[in-house]
């Protein structure tokens, strides 16, 4: 079925179809489907244990265990390095007890076996793209921004002109805006929130004839998904040729037929005629208890990190528009505060009881030089002092190497203070500054550790002021600042400004260029507001 290629055409595209198609092609993989039960396994065992770091665990291989269901990776080295970021399997055993040692040896076979096969998903999208780019059919692929890249490289360079800027959908807005089409493309189930989620329009207003749809057997779709409460025909399923009974609008004359192809060893069955998979994504779900998270919105600020923001948020922010009426503002993540327009994170100075102060990142940089020196020094070495002093992280290596990272928008630094306390007693740096003893009101480490807590915005301020006085007084000054932040935004992605001297408040202002906005997180009320690496929040999509 071709569909007209613009948009003026398609209330004449409408009157003259009387349904709508889908396309599933459901994909099930012995060795894959061991490593999804082994990890399922693992996740709902360490949610159930209560364990502060055991649900973190649990959090970062839900958020794995769901991008590999509903994105296109190759089965890879990368599957098998996300796995081994958990820690050494006799510690893992150590800690959470030998059934979830057993569930990770399986998941580490499965990992290793599939690295020789290609990617049943790949396979199917590859082939789906080229049969319709041989048909000319116009088609277009939805997915997450940072899942195009496993999309781009499924072609050969040759094929790279079919997988274009005008190829992808990634948001609302974007398919709201585009022209008609022929057949949309879709990894992993319809969800309206979270992993793989889609605008429920896909199924309620479609601007397309035929939706392709691939994903892995026991992924369903969320129930009524694209639910339309003013059209409720709209998702009917019909026998094809047979018109479905409409009264009204045009909602009410969309309707779906389905058509479901399986691959694989029989739609979802294990090796031996085991039961189908299950769906992980109704798991989780329920994993997401009330009171425990809430639902955010992420705000990326950089390459590396974002924000995680609850709903109704207002943050401080800079529009760096010449036509903006009031440019350093609270405004609302992914209304009135969008991609382009900078974040503003105070790192005002605490209240002066007569200690020395520091410049952002002087205690970092301290710490991290004597933390590089013992590493490059006795790298074996140090790990085993810091796991006898008490910080026993399943990948301290790794934690160590990152903690190395010089600081930037944020300190790289043990997420818990008492970790960091540790790792500053056994660095020697305790109850000292530059080398000599200190003077200091509170210890070097409490002063180091605030340096952190202010980059990532935990800081609460001190003094007499309320926070909203303070973010008052910060606006105030700010947009009497306008001509340099002005230049400095013209020229950066991001910068600091120190406050002048002689203003009611001290320190500097952080500025960090939006880059995206995104919701579908589902995040401890604890990890709200905080600078956090990519990678963590990840865990934390729904």
């Amino acid at each position: 079925m071709t569909m007209p290629a613009t948009a003026s055409n398609i209330f004449d595209f409408f009157e003259g179809h009387s349904f709508f198609s889908t396309e599933r092609h459901e994909i099930s993989m012995a060795a894959f489907g061991a490593l999804r039960r082994s990890v399922r396994s693992i996740v709902v065992s360490l949610r159930e244990g209560g364990d502060h770091e055991a649900g973190e665990t649990a959090d970062r291989l839900r958020g794995a265990l769901s991008k590999w269901l509903t994105v296109p990776v190759p089965f890879d080295g990368a599957i098998l390095a996300a796995l081994q970021t958990v820690g050494d399997p006799a510690l893992i055993e150590a800690r959470w007890g030998r059934d979830i040692r057993i569930a990770f040896d399986v998941a580490l076979r499965s990992a290793q076996s599939i690295q020789l096969i290609e990617n049943p998903v790949r396979e199917r999208l590859r082939a789906a793209i080229r049969e319709l780019s041989v048909a000319c059919r116009p088609f277009k692929i939805y997915c997450h921004r940072t899942a195009r890249a496993h999309f781009e490289s499924l072609l050969a360079p040759s094929e790279g002109a079919l997988l274009g800027e005008a190829a992808f959908l990634h948001s609302v807005r974007d398919y709201r805006d585009s022209d008609t089409f022929d057949t949309l493309i879709k990894v992993g189930p319809l969800r309206s929130w979270g992993w793989g989620s889609a605008p429920d329009a896909i199924k309620a207003a479609p601007r397309f004839g035929t939706l392709v749809q691939i994903v892995w057997a026991g992924c369903s779709d969320e129930p009524g998904f694209g639910y339309d409460p003013v059209a409720p025909s709209a998702n009917e399923l019909v026998v094809p040729g047979v018109p479905a009974a409409n009264d009204g609008g045009l909602g009410a004359r969309i309707s779906w037929t389905a058509r479901v192809t399986q691959f694989g060893d029989g739609g979802g069955g294990g090796p031996h005629g085991d039961a189908p998979e299950e769906d992980e994504f109704q798991i989780f779900g329920r994993l997401n208890q009330p009171g425990q998270k809430r639902r955010a919105t992420m705000a990326q600020i950089d390459g590396e990190h974002g924000i995680l923001y609850p709903p109704h948020s207002r943050v401080l922010s800079f529009d760096p528009a010449p036509g903006a009426r009031i440019p350093v503002w609270p405004r609302l993540p992914g209304e009135t505060l969008l991609e382009g327009m900078f974040v503003i994170r105070p790192l005002l100075r605490d209240v002066d009881l007569g200690g020395q102060q520091s410049g952002y990142g002087d205690y970092s940089r301290m710490w991290k030089d004597r933390l590089i020196e013992e590493r490059e020094r006795d790298p074996v070495g140090l790990v085993e002092r810091l796991r006898a002093a008490g910080l026993n992280l399943l990948c301290l290596p790794a934690d160590i190497r990152n903690w190395c990272v010089a600081p930037s928008t944020v300190i790289h630094a043990p997420h818990r203070k008492k970790h960091f306390e540790i790792l500053i007693r056994v660095l020697g740096l305790a109850g000292n500054a530059n080398g000599r003893p200190g003077s200091h009101a509170m210890p070097w480490w409490q002063s180091a550790w605030n340096e952190i807590r202010h980059s990532r915005g935990e800081a609460i301020q001190a003094g007499l002021h309320g926070q909203e006085i303070v973010e008052k007084e910060l606006m105030a000054i700010l947009n009497g600042l306008l001509p340099e932040i002005r230049a400095q935004a013209a020229a950066k992605t991001g910068f600091s400004l120190l406050i002048p001297a002689g203003q009611s408040l001290r320190g500097a202002a952080l500025f960090n260029r939006l880059s995206l906005v995104e919701e579908g997180f589902f995040a401890p009320e604890t990890e709200l507001r905080f600078v956090r690496e990519l990678n963590t929040i990840e865990q934390w999509r729904a």
